[in-house]
């Protein structure tokens, strides 16, 4: 780990949120040889597979969002000392710039970058600015944005906006404009349900009984492949075994690229990454907001998908077999609908992301003398 004329460290939260796009925009650097560090907290060690060529350093953090008044503190407390230890790496490597997206352990490299005066990218997923990034926007360079229209009442901070989209894996690029082929009738229809981390417990009640709800016709048609959580899993193995339908059950999907591109219709939480990757395969959706996202950014993020026609919402409160199953059948019958949402999903594509967010990093990095 030493300096380097062409060095960028990444800041990032340890959810997949926050890691997926800076591995895409990793990846990018370094095929334009720039040497790459992620500083995250020790939740980002477990990626490690994701970053080859990549050095990965744990620095403190904690979130004041959670505890109350002594959370808070105790939050503060180890902020402070991931700064300091952020100080001491970015003094050795002294980076041409720091990428932050989001997520509180991007707040001590993100304040030490300010102290070095080393130029500040931000990148945010979501259509309304997280708060860590709203807190460091004032000192950023720049915030690139995923979203043509993310949401902020700060002129200020509006001039800083450009947009370049969420970058996403090469392995989801590689969807990139293949054609969307309905399924026929009468041909088998695959579901890919996919709840994330997160409250997923909703969809692995509904969805399975929804199905048992559908015509038997039907039933017999669809192949189902569905996330679950492991205390879920069994139950909803059971729930299906009530119906005619294929299913593959698991944890864990590694070959979610494949899943994505033979997939007819997906049912997901509308988190940025998950709606990036279906946009960018063209995939049509039914989204379920997680109704405890931080300033309930999924459910902004899943309007903006509906109003341009790529997906169905049902709020999470609202989702029933009695609102679902409708909805559902619905579209399993209506191959003409599925392709228009599919187009209008691809529309939403942009498969130069991390090209357009690595563009951003040279533009304001002191590679071209623009330090403040």
């Amino acid at each position: 780990m030493t300096g380097s004329a062409k060095h960028v460290v990444l800041a990032s939260g340890g959810t997949g949120g926050h890691i997926f796009p800076a591995r895409a925009l990793a990846e990018e650097l370094l095929k334009r040889e720039f040497s790459v560090t992620l500083l995250t907290d020790n939740r980002g060690e477990k990626y490690g597979n994701l970053f080859p060529g990549t050095d990965i350093i744990s620095i403190k953090s904690g979130s004041p969002s959670v505890g109350g008044i002594f959370g808070k503190l105790k939050a503060g407390l180890k902020i402070a000392a991931g700064t300091i230890e952020a100080l001491g790496v970015l003094r050795k490597l002294k980076p041409i710039a720091v990428v932050g997206f989001g997520g509180y352990p991007s707040m001590p490299p993100a304040a030490a970058a300010g102290l070095l005066k080393t130029p500040l990218i931000l990148h945010e997923q979501n259509a309304v600015l997280g708060r860590v990034n709203k807190l460091l926007a004032r000192t950023a360079k720049s915030i690139a944005t995923s979203f043509l229209d993310t949401e902020t009442s700060n002129l200020e901070i509006a001039k800083k906006m450009t947009f370049t989209g969420n970058p996403v894996r090469d392995e989801i690029l590689n969807l990139y404009g293949q054609a969307y082929l309905a399924p026929a009738t009468n041909s088998q229809i695959s579901l890919l349900v996919l709840g994330g981390s997160q409250g997923a417990a909703v969809l692995s009640d509904v969805i399975p009984r929804a199905i048992a709800a559908l015509p038997v016709e039907l039933q017999e048609r669809l192949k189902i492949t569905q996330q679950c959580r492991p205390e879920d899993i069994e139950n909803v193995r059971t729930l299906y075994a009530k119906t005619a339908a294929e299913t593959d059950l698991s944890i864990f999907f590694k070959n979610v690229p494949e899943l994505l591109a033979k997939c007819h219709l997906a049912i997901t939480r509308s988190g940025a990454s998950t709606l990036a990757e279906l946009a960018v395969a063209g995939r049509p959706a039914i989204l379920i907001p997680y109704k405890h996202a931080m300033d309930n950014h999924q459910l902004k993020n899943a309007q903006r998908e509906v109003a341009k026609g790529a997906a169905e919402l049902i709020l999470q409160d609202e989702f029933t077999v009695e609102k679902f199953m409708p909805i559902l059948n619905t579209l399993l019958n209506q191959p003409d609908k599925l392709k228009k949402m599919a187009q209008a999903a691809a529309q939403l594509g942009e498969a130069d992301a991390a090209k357009n967010l690595a563009d951003l990093v040279e533009n304001f990095s002191n590679l071209n003398g623009k330090a403040a």
